[in-house]
């Protein structure tokens, strides 16, 4: 039996074929899937390139995709792979879900996944899933790049209305590619500026720290995440689970650093797997139901 794990995300797409005693027969990675913000069009090409590429067809495939959570999205997915790989075995799901798998197992515990949006995944006894927070850059996603790209241009914004600390927002000017902060909204409106470019600041900070304002930026996406963390444990029920962090912005030494400090102080474990790993994990348990 040969399996093929895919997490397919914002910005890449991840393929890991494995037999049924975990050896990795082959792997690849393309650009990103996720149909809401690349366009079905974009993903189905880089879904279709990344199968393409691999040496070995898979029985069985668990995948995980950004936006598989809607029925629209799920038939999407379905279709597109079940297009490729007729002969297969398909079981589709979200991204976050097969992250959680991958870090953490089958077993209950909790997830937060910080990178350009954000939010914490948990599992109780009876396998049910718990999500807080998540619902897109506009009005969720607390803590993540784009919340935290988001505050250091406002930052900056106030920095010029009030004539200070020049040198930070010449940095946002410089890492935006704008000739000013003020032209920040136009470039918004005409798409030069999208969620991944705004993410894209908080390496900046992470730079910047412990200098002002980054570190009063990245304390409050800290507090954050911390909150989000503590509401999905009590919700699991069990205190002292096993809890992970994930993600560009989660995984930085500096936020994890934060997190132990404004949280509980129990230490986040890292992850154990990989997504597309995980998505292997999962396909396998349904399996053998």
């Amino acid at each position: 039996m040969v399996y093929l794990g895919i997490d397919g995300g914002g910005s890449k797409t991840a393929f890991l074929i494995e037999d049924e005693n975990g050896r990795i027969l082959d792997r690849a990675e393309t650009g990103p899937s996720n149909w809401v913000s690349a366009g079905k069009e974009e993903a189905k090409r880089n879904i279709t390139a990344g199968i393409q590429q691999l040496k070995t067809i898979p029985d069985v495939v668990g995948c995980g995709f950004a936006g598989a959570g809607r029925p629209e999205g799920f038939r999407f997915f379905k279709d597109c792979l079940t297009a490729l790989l007729p002969e297969a075995q398909i079981f589709v799901e979200t991204d976050a879900f097969i992250s959680y798998i991958g870090a953490i197992g089958l077993e209950p515990g909790v997830l937060l996944i910080a990178g350009t949006g954000s939010i914490a995944i948990g599992r109780r006894t009876d396998g049910s899933m718990i999500r807080v927070g998540g619902w897109g850059p506009m009005f969720s996603d607390e803590g993540s790049g784009f919340w935290i790209g988001r505050e250091a241009i406002q930052a900056a914004l106030r920095a010029n209305d009030a004539g200070t600390t020049p040198e930070f927002v010449s940095f946002v000017c410089k890492a935006l590619h704008l000739d000013a902060i003020v032209d920040i909204s136009a470039s918004w409106k005409s798409g030069a500026l999208t969620v991944r470019s705004v993410a894209s600041l908080a390496a900046m900070l992470f730079d910047q720290y412990p200098a002002e304002p980054a570190k009063r930026i990245l304390k409050d996406a800290a507090l954050h995440l911390c909150a989000m963390s503590e509401t999905v444990t009590a919700k699991v029920g069990i205190p002292d689970c096993r809890r992970s962090i994930a993600g560009s912005v989660g995984s930085h030494s500096v936020m994890k650093q934060l997190v132990r400090q404004h949280g509980s102080g129990k230490e986040f474990d890292p992850p154990r797997q990989s997504p597309e790993h995980g998505a292997i994990i999962w396909a396998q348990s349904l399996l053998n139901r």
